[in-house]
């Protein structure tokens, strides 16, 4: 395994600039997930490291190795894609084993390492069947066993799990983690999934329209969103946006908000002193559902903590949780609700906001006005 740097790549097809100067430091044995939108750049990315697409500018290094200019074959990377790739009509130990036999490694070191990796894949009983025998979830391990028999110094995975079902895709998440803390291994892996993104990665690099907005731990971003775009991509449901305005009373600094009625409540701030140039002035406030949920009697006396009276508009149960919506400031919110408290459907309910962790937007730019 070795680091990779991505030092200033763009990548422009004639007039359009698809990179806009990316910079990100992978270290041994990361794991890095690119997100974004479809069309942000995050596969053209993905295809720079393995060489290919030529970039347009920038250097990509290997360790210390530069690799910018180098062919596919001697960057010793492995790839794993989404159409996995299999050749039809070889076994599966075979496909394995194919990338070693071009690569002139004896025949016996072939087998031990095929055996290697399909005790590690738990797919031993499926080496003499051929691709077309085998289910999603199966020729996906396969793809994966072909690319960890090689032993490169980097992975790259292309949102190598979205042509599986749900639960699959679950069980193979789990399954790639294990992997990764078994092995150790440096892994770049590309998906729209961002839930597959928080549970998976060491750090995430959020990307949009080939730029990188935000580079950080799945809980930074989660957190501490850089701009309203990170904050609603990252989250499920996604944050809640609420336009207010900030006010000053006697309590500190506040927002005023109105339920779908028209009554009105005061919400205290965090981080009031990285707000007062917007006293008087609208903003967005982002919060997250989890942030609104059934009064707690252990949080009842915590300085950022209110109790709102609120009409229920939709309950969705989900098992573990009731999803309620209702109507904050003229929008539709989310709220995360424990199911055995009662919501029916038009009536008012008391709800906890817990004002702790909200984050504040600039209406014009969608920035970030209270971050640190």
């Amino acid at each position: 395994m070795a680091s990779l740097t991505i030092d200033n790549v763009t990548k422009s097809y004639g007039q359009t600039q698809v990179l806009k100067g990316i910079n990100i430091a992978i270290e041994k044995g990361e794991f890095l997930i690119l997100v974004g939108p479809s069309g942000c750049g995050k596969s053209t990315l993905m295809n720079s490291i393995a060489g290919l697409e030529d970039v347009t500018g920038g250097r990509i290094l290997i360790g210390d190795a530069d690799i910018t200019q180098a062919a596919p074959k001697d960057r010793d990377i492995a790839m794993v894609f989404q159409s996995y790739a299999l050749y039809p009509n070889m076994s599966v130990r075979e496909n394995i084993a194919f990338g070693l036999e071009i690569r002139k490694v004896p025949k016996a070191e072939r087998e031990q390492e095929v055996q290697r990796v399909s005790s590690l894949l738990q797919i031993e009983p499926l080496l003499d069947r051929k691709p077309g025998q085998l289910s999603g979830g199966q020729r996906q391990r396969v793809a994966m066993g072909r690319a960890l028999a090689r032993r490169p110094k980097l992975y790259l995975f292309d949102e190598p799990l979205s042509n599986l079902d749900a639960k699959l895709r679950v069980e193979m998440r789990t399954e790639i983690k294990k992997l990764h803390q078994r092995l150790g291994t440096t892994i770049v892996y590309v998906t729209h999934d961002q839930i597959e993104a928080m549970t998976l990665a060491d750090r995430i690099a959020v990307m949009r329209g080939g730029e990188l907005l935000q580079l950080g731990t799945p809980q930074e971003i989660y957190d501490n969103p850089v701009n309203k775009f990170v904050a609603g991509f990252m989250g499920s449901p996604a944050m809640n946006f609420v336009p207010c305005t900030l006010v000053a009373g006697d309590n500190g600094i506040g927002v005023e908000v109105t339920d779908g009625n028209g009554n009105p409540s005061w919400l205290p701030v965090p981080n009031a002193g990285r707000l007062g140039g917007y006293v008087g002035k609208q903003v967005i406030l982002g919060v997250r559902p989890e942030m609104i949920t059934d009064p707690v009697p252990h949080k009842a006396d915590e300085v950022m903590v209110r109790h709102v009276p609120m009409q229920v508009l939709v309950t969705e149960p989900t098992g573990a949780d009731t999803m309620l919506v209702t109507e904050l400031n003229g929008v539709e919110i989310n709220c995360r609700i424990n199911p055995g408290y009662s919501t029916p459907v038009g009536e008012v309910v008391s709800l906890m906001f817990d004002m702790a962790k909200v984050v504040f937007f600039d209406p014009q730019t969608e920035e970030r006005i209270d971050r640190g």
